[in-house]
């Protein structure tokens, strides 16, 4: 089961969600900064969040961004965001079409009440049964049982708040404290306890390439760095 924190989030209401702006709590990363996270190409997440325009047999055709929040007029990604876009990918890899996938976002978003519905943790209770119910149109995303184990185990480094958004993850897990808070370093990867940036620990580490004076130079522990390493050479890397 995913962590659950009885706390407010900025931005959540009553009724449903509202749309959270890139900032301070809530995480700002250009498309840049989440092309590296996800593995992908920065052109792929501008697709993603803004949609594109492309020429079809001399006529233009429009696809509509994935993402369900309005743009952002400074073209930058929140923690929400991010998150969204992690599922997009594996929904991807896991052969599900970009059609479907945009269709499903817009489904969901409607009936979760939510701008961000691949990021709520309804999607995998509540939003499997949305799209079943929904016809035979988004029935192979509700049946794709991989798809929604990957959802979940995903979500199990995650701490939710009452509203079902997350507020942290632990992309290596609870046990390797590295975390990406939105209310802490504009949410990069950190190590839990100092607060270090894991690319700082890592680029001291590749020049050093001594794990304990990178540790002694940062006051932190050996295991942070390690992790650091961990997260910047295997985490990422696997994206």
């Amino acid at each position: 089961m995913a962590y659950r924190q009885n706390h407010d989030q900025e931005g959540v209401t009553a009724r449903g969600h509202e749309q959270v702006l890139p900032g301070l709590g809530s995480g700002i990363y250009t498309y840049y900064e989440a092309a590296k996270l996800l593995g992908v190409d920065k052109t792929q997440v501008r697709r993603w969040a803004d949609g594109y325009t492309y020429s079809l047999r001399g006529e233009q055709k429009h696809k509509e961004p994935v993402l369900q929040r309005q743009r952002t007029p400074e073209g930058l990604l929140t923690f929400y965001d991010l998150i969204e876009l992690f599922i997009v990918r594996e929904l991807i890899r896991a052969g599900v079409r970009m059609e479907v996938i945009r269709a499903s976002a817009a489904l969901l978003s409607r009936e979760l009440d939510t701008p961000y519905p691949f990021a709520c943790e309804k999607i995998y209770t509540d939003g499997v049964q949305i799209l079943h119910d929904a016809g035979d149109q988004y029935e192979n995303v509700a049946t794709k049982q991989q798809v929604f184990q990957f959802i979940e185990d995903f979500f199990k480094n995650m701490e939710f708040d009452r509203n079902y958004l997350p507020m942290r993850w632990f992309p290596l897990g609870p046990e390797r404290l590295i975390v990406m808070d939105p209310k802490r370093s504009f949410g990069t990867p950190i190590d839990f306890r100092s607060g270090m940036r894991t690319d700082v620990l890592y680029s001291t580490y590749k020049a050093e390439e001594d794990i304990d004076a990178v540790a002694d130079w940062y006051e932190v522990t050996r295991e942070a760095v390690e992790a650091a390493v961990e997260f910047e050479e295997q985490w990422k890397k696997a994206a």
